[in-house]
């Protein structure tokens, strides 16, 4: 049995290694049965590698990531507190056990266990306890070129939804869920880090042949990677066979002449869902964004395809959320279409978007090869774009992380930042500004407060009835909660924040008396969360080695999108796209690291800008630039002046001179505070409407960090702006980057009005009810 699955294997797996000689590939069949009573999956996977390292294998590493949730004393659950998505891990746990694994040969050769060689690794932290990596030694090395393979047989424990995976009632998203070979490089041997609290995924591109044993009542409401083949009832159970990529996928070549490969295997099932599924049209979206189709060919060249493929868009929706399929679909195709034009078609023909089950929301926001899951709620409208920010993130991984497949363990900004880059980008071509709102009893309301209240401490929390001692003998820390604190988030990948939001905030706050609108630029919220921790580590640091959580979801996410806005200004806007395209074409279907892109951009981008890689993705510098004006006429002479004879001569002030006549002595004064120095243009407009142009220089800066400007003008200056595109999105504070003559002196009266009015009803509710 094995040796035949090798024959039917290996050749297959040989002629996909061939597009790619310097990447090594896998081919997968998995059978598995899902047991609904113990939640357990068991089954086999055979994987078929062709080495392509150019050196001898001697062993096989794999990932049993479920085994991140066995336990309190896993690496995860260490690194994390022992918390999942923000929760105590006390129960549902999961794992995965190796029973057997026998390795087999081309031509029939082998078919012998190993299992006596099979050893847990620890490569990152020596942590005993962690199950999530092991190896087995093969019997004989396998040379560059040849090809070995793999029959493993195991049992994976599903967990109750933890960190995108597991079960909530019905409710199925099983990722991660079998034993999944690592990723061998040349010249460093297996790349398989441990499962850490902040890393993902990392594995070989290839094919997947899956086929599941489910429950009959999940008939018609399952949903996969890649296409299912095959559905039907047997025995009372239903058998479902899905094939990742599709046969039609495999036949086609895409645009940049290569067959399509994936590097990962999900399904999710659920009783519950409602099904639809409409077709992605492109040449309807470049008829309605026909700038955005001349910007990318005026970047790329008129001989250069922005042909796009249709594709098929199923989406799996909750019952009481529905209505929201379309929107779901509408924010699906601005992600194929915009990424498609921007770094080449989407491959395949099919994908699927999974919507929760309520509880299950862990299972929201992530990406798996032609599948993801988003999140939404109720209550939402489209200018709140939930659930259409995620919708756009996670459908943008297909191209950064399903396409260019980066190793996310060492450099998860080169999906994760790439990603929050574009898909910010895209909400505000397609959506605009974000409204903002606040939420009350889980309904949200539209506005902002403009300040925030007392929450910190013992006394503010008492005085806004969050948190009130009850002083009874012998039972210390005792508390009433009468205005239940809820954490939310600005948007779907900020900072967490808390408020009060139960009905006794409602009446504290009077919303519709004391907040402000807020409309939000997608883009400039990148930069807002940056400037939340700019410099604590450089953008290029391994996941579970920057210095906390906060430090890594800023430097992979809105870091990273702050750092290509601003090359994009560096450029040019077509360097940029080219340089873009190239990267995203040269590395499909394979794995850069950070080196590869800087190479790779800047020969597409025809640009040298190792400086600014180095400085800004291998650097923690910042920078601040300033602009101070100092203005006035020039004087009349009065004194003594040197005469031609060489005396003396006194010049009094002439009576009656006009003081319009005068020209302006104008000094422009150019401050640089911090490590990083970037060209910086500049734009005086004067009082007739004229404007002048100049450039602070990078080497100007690295100089010295000001520069003077002065000259005499006939026109006043009303106006002196640091970056008037505003493009570099880097710098730390852009309040100081411009100077005006004129003063707005109604605009601090009506923030101080809203301001007084705000904390006036919360001196009332503390003088009253909070009191």
């Amino acid at each position: 049995m094995l040796a035949l699955s090798l024959l039917s294997g290996a050749a297959a797996a040989q002629s996909e290694a061939a597009q790619e000689p310097s990447q090594s590939r896998a081919k997968y069949v998995i059978e598995a049965r899902y047991d609904e009573d113990t939640r357990q999956l068991g089954g086999n996977v055979t994987v078929t590698w062709t080495n392509q390292s150019g050196e001898p294998v001697r062993d096989l590493w794999f990932h049993l990531y479920l085994n991140a949730f066995a336990n309190n004393r896993s690496t995860h659950l260490k690194e994390a507190g022992g918390r999942l998505r923000g929760r105590m891990a006390e129960e549902g746990w999961g794992w995965s056990r190796v029973d057997r694994v026998q390795i087999g040969w081309p031509g029939g050769e082998g078919g012998e266990e190993v299992n006596s060689s099979f050893r847990y690794r620890q490569p990152d932290d020596a942590n005993e306890e962690d199950r999530t990596v092991f190896s087995v030694d093969l019997p004989r090395p396998v040379a560059s070129g040849e090809t070995v393979l793999a029959r493993i047989d195991w049992v994976s424990q599903l967990p109750r939804v933890r960190r995108r995976t597991g079960y909530k009632d019905d409710f199925l998203l099983v990722a991660q869920w079998f034993p999944k070979l690592a990723v061998y490089e040349a010249g460093r041997g297996w790349n398989a880090h441990q499962f850490h609290a902040n890393t993902e995924f990392y594995s070989n591109y290839g094919t997947y042949d899956v086929r599941l044993d489910l429950p009959a009542n999940y008939k018609g409401r399952v949903g996969g990677s890649g296409r299912a083949v095959r559905e039907q009832l047997e025995l009372g159970r239903l058998k479902v066979r899905f094939e990742a990529p599709t046969p039609r996928d495999r036949r086609r070549e895409d645009a940049t002449g290569k067959r399509p490969l994936v590097h990962d295997f999900t399904w999710t099932a659920d009783e519950d869902y409602v099904v639809m599924t409409q077709i992605f049209k492109p040449q309807e979206w470049m008829e309605d964004f026909p700038d955005e189709v001349e910007r990318a060919r005026a970047a790329l060249g008129d001989d250069f395809s922005l042909e796009m493929r249709p594709v098929d868009v199923t989406v799996l929706s909750q019952p009481e959320r529905a209505s929201q399929a379309d929107r779901h679909f509408k924010a699906t195709c601005a992600a194929l279409f915009f990424y498609g034009l921007w770094f080449g078609e989407y491959p395949y023909e099919h994908v699927t978007v999974v919507d929760p089950a309520w509880g299950a929301r862990a299972a929201g926001g992530m990406e798996y090869p032609t599948l993801f899951t988003c999140g939404s709620r109720l209550f939402t409208t489209e200018d709140m774009q939930q659930p259409e920010g995620v919708t756009v993130h996670e459908c943008g991984h297909q191209f950064w992380y399903g396409l260019v497949g980066n190793n996310e363990f060492e450099a998860a900004w080169m999906d994760e930042g790439f990603n929050s880059f574009t898909d910010s980008e895209v909400l505000w071509r397609v959506y605009g500004p974000r409204r903002e709102t606040t939420d009350y009893l889980r309904v949200p309301v539209d506005g902002r407060a403009v300040a925030d209240l007392p929450h910190e401490g013992a006394l503010a929390r008492a005085l806004t009835a969050q948190a009130i001692p009850v002083p009874l003998p012998f039972l210390p820390d005792i508390e009433l909660h009468p205005v239940r604190a809820h954490t939310f988030k600005d948007s779907w990948r900020d900072k967490p924040r808390e408020r009060s939001l139960g009905f006794l905030a409602l009446y504290r706050d009077q919303p519709c008396l004391s907040f402000v609108q807020e409309w939000t630029d997608p883009r400039w919220a990148d930069r807002a969360r940056y400037l939340g921790d700019p410099n604590s580590d450089p953008i290029e640091t391994w996941g579970w080695e920057y210095v906390d959580r906060e430090s890594y979801v800023i430097n992979s996410y809105p870091r990273t999108a702050v750092a290509l806005r601003t090359l994009a200004a560096v450029v040019g806007d077509q360097a940029f796209l080219r340089g873009m395209r190239h990267y995203s074409e040269d590395w499909r279907y394979a794995h850069p690291y950070p080196e590869d892109f800087y190479r790779s951009f800047q020969q597409g981008s025809g640009t040298e800008v190792d400086w600014y890689f180095r400085e800004v993705f291998q650097g923690t510098g910042t920078v601040d630039w300033q602009v101070e004006v100092d203005q006035e006429r020039r004087p009349d002479p009065v004194g003594f002046f040197q005469a031609e004879g060489g005396q003396f001569l006194e010049r009094a002030v002439e009576e009656g001179a006009e003081e319009e006549e005068r020209p302006w002595k104008v000094e422009v004064l150019l401050r640089k505070e911090g490590e990083l120095a970037l060209p910086m243009p500049l734009t005086m407009t004067f009082e007739d409407g004229t404007t002048r142009d100049l450039l602070w220089s990078r080497e100007e800066q690295q100089h010295k960090n000001w520069r003077r400007v002065e000259f005499e003008s006939d026109q006043k200056l009303v106006s002196v702006v640091l970056d008037p595109e505003r493009g570099t999105y880097i710098d730390s504070d852009m309040s100081n980057n411009q100077w005006f003559d004129a003063t707005d002196a109604v605009a601090p009266w009506r923030w101080g009005e809203r301001t007084l009015a705000q904390f006036q009803r919360y001196f009332h509710w503390i003088s009253g009810l909070g009191g």
